[in-house]
């Protein structure tokens, strides 16, 4: 279904040509989308960038440039860009089309969005009620660990000696694990990880001791993992 996008740059040439210099030329894919009438809402929608009488220190994203590159992809066919984020307080990915304006995009018809090597995706959350979009953290035939982030909002203070007068975005992250029909709240910690790996876990624990591996480390996590899917 990406391919509309690809179809919108050819039949659209008015689209590439409108554009202000200060637009990334990525960016027209997106333009293209919008302008598709109906079909538009297949995958998402765009809104203009409305700043606040009160700013609010911080921010609601989880990287704080958009220079970002990054995959959009369907079932059919992915879509590459440069300028992506997560806005973690409307818990969806957003690209900017314009100086003062955003294209916000839905799963409907997504299978993930990869960012940065952070691969995203949205899933059925019975904790939540719903289907949110949560960072794949692992995911094998045995069990799945998601992140999920959040914005809290730190209240200003009316007294200027105590502290900053106006609110400030806090992002904030927890974790969940899904194991069979089980969606439980988790702790990204070791003793935490080998309970739920079962019977594998006594290899796996001599072998984080043996290379000294720590489990809140990206990269030792990876290769713990690596190591669990050999078994």
């Amino acid at each position: 279904m990406l391919r509309i996008l690809f179809i919108a740059l050819l039949v659209c040439p008015s689209i590439m040509s409108g554009q202000n210099e200060g637009v990334n030329p990525n960016n027209n894919v997106l333009i293209g989308l919008t302008n598709l009438g109906g079909n538009r809402a297949a995958f998402g929608s765009s809104s203009i960038i409305r700043n606040s009488k009160n700013p609010t220190e911080g921010t609601v994203y989880i990287y704080e440039e958009w220079s970002n590159s990054g995959t959009v992809s369907s079932e059919e066919t992915k879509v590459r860009l440069d300028n992506l984020n997560f806005n973690a307080q409307r818990n969806a990915f957003q690209s900017k089309i314009g100086k003062d304006s955003l294209f916000t995009f839905n799963f409907r018809n997504l299978k993930d969005v990869v960012i940065k090597g952070r691969t995203f995706k949205s899933i059925f959350s019975p904790i939540h009620q719903r289907n949110r979009v949560f960072e794949i953290i692992t995911d094998n035939k045995d069990f799945s660990i998601y992140k999920n982030y959040r914005i809290e909002i730190k209240e200003g203070s009316p007294n200027p000696q105590v502290g900053s007068p106006n609110d400030k975005y806090q992002l904030r992250y927890d974790y969940y694990v899904k194991k069979g029909e089980d969606f439980d709240k988790f702790q990204l910690k070791k003793s935490k990880l080998l309970k739920v790996m079962g019977d594998k876990a006594s290899k796996v624990e001599a072998y984080i001791k043996s290379k000294k591996l720590k489990v809140k480390r990206p990269e030792d996590f990876s290769k713990i993992m690596s190591y669990y899917n050999s078994l």
